[in-house]
């Protein structure tokens, strides 16, 4: 090839075509190829950018490294950023989301401080296990407190709660604030209920064996394992504690959310308290999502439906 690209440049393409008795339309295509490969409109330093995420973050995909740059201040198209993943062969498996279901009757939030959730993680190291209680605002997608802890008991898991609402009551109105938890043990105790109620929080229960009704905190839960815990070698208690106080600040300020439009929680709060504008542009978009999802959904068991009546 190298060969026809270095004669091709001497000769016009007939008499190449001619000559080596190759097809006009092969030389052609070959010497297009080659002036785009020369002339790429992708500067050397965006290239560099983009391959230095993906190997600082090797769980990011093109669409969060478009994210990350723009964040930053980066103007470049998303598929630019698709393109240069993918000629270094840097693609992730496509994730697959499972048990996306229509919840029940539960609390939907429109708006910040209106719903939290909170579950137990269990963190293996080579010392033993150790228990992460986290709450999480299913708005904002903001990790906003923790507990750690070699146990789990029922007030190890308010802790999280209690510090939390000081953190929100500062600042924020609480009235419309629900807590939602799966029925573990610790959160049907007498322990955690009664200051629940102390604090004037409705503590919502999801069904038994339906984990999706928790999904924002399976999600976080997932996030953890994914971009922290996994990609590191935990030997101790200590590591491990180390390790979440570097998540949960690289959660929070870092890391871009795709259901808040690629920011990451504390700019979607900072642009979400600050601006109607923005407020109303992204509730309108999340309705349109909610009802391409809804309609998707009605094609999905109408073809399930035509595929049993078939078989039968």
């Amino acid at each position: 090839m190298e060969t026809v690209n270095n004669l091709g440049d001497k000769l016009s393409v007939s008499r190449f075509s001619k000559i080596t008795g190759i097809q006009r339309s092969y030389i052609h295509y070959n010497r297009k190829s080659t002036v785009r490969h020369r002339k790429s409109r992708i500067p050397e330093n965006i290239i560099n950018k983009v391959l230095e995420i993906s190997g600082k973050r090797v769980t990011y995909g093109h669409r969060r490294i478009w994210a990350v740059l723009r964040n930053e201040g980066v103007k470049i198209n998303i598929k630019t950023v698709r393109r240069i993943i993918k000629s270094n062969n840097l693609q992730l498996p496509y994730a697959k989301h499972k048990n996306r279901t229509n919840k029940r009757n539960l609390t939907k939030p429109s708006d910040i401080n209106q719903l939290w959730e909170t579950d137990i993680h269990y963190v293996r190291t080579h010392n033993g296990m150790c228990y992460l209680m986290a709450v999480k605002d299913c708005f904002s997608k903001r990790w906003l407190s923790y507990n750690f802890s070699r146990a789990c008991t029922a007030k190890d898991c308010v802790k999280p709660i209690e510090d939390a609402y000081a953190i929100r009551y500062k600042d924020s109105n609480l009235n419309n604030l629900v807590l939602r938890t799966d029925n573990g043990p610790q959160y049907i105790a007498r322990e955690f209920k009664t200051p629940a109620r102390l604090l004037n929080i409705p503590h919502e229960y999801i069904e038994k064996q339906t984990p999706e009704d928790n999904g924002d905190i399976e999600s976080f839960h997932n996030s953890l394992k994914t971009d922290y815990i996994w990609l590191n070698d935990l030997e101790s208690y200590e590591d491990a504690k180390e390790l979440i106080e570097y998540a949960f600040n690289d959660y929070n300020n870092y890391r871009p959310h795709s259901s808040i439009g690629y920011l990451t929680p504390v700019e979607f709060e900072k642009q979400w308290n600050s601006s109607e504008e923005f407020r109303n542009k992204f509730l309108k978009e999340r309705k349109k999502k909610e009802e391409r999802r809804l309609k998707n959904r009605k094609i999905n068991i109408s073809r399930r439906n035509e595929s049993v009546s078939i078989l039968h």
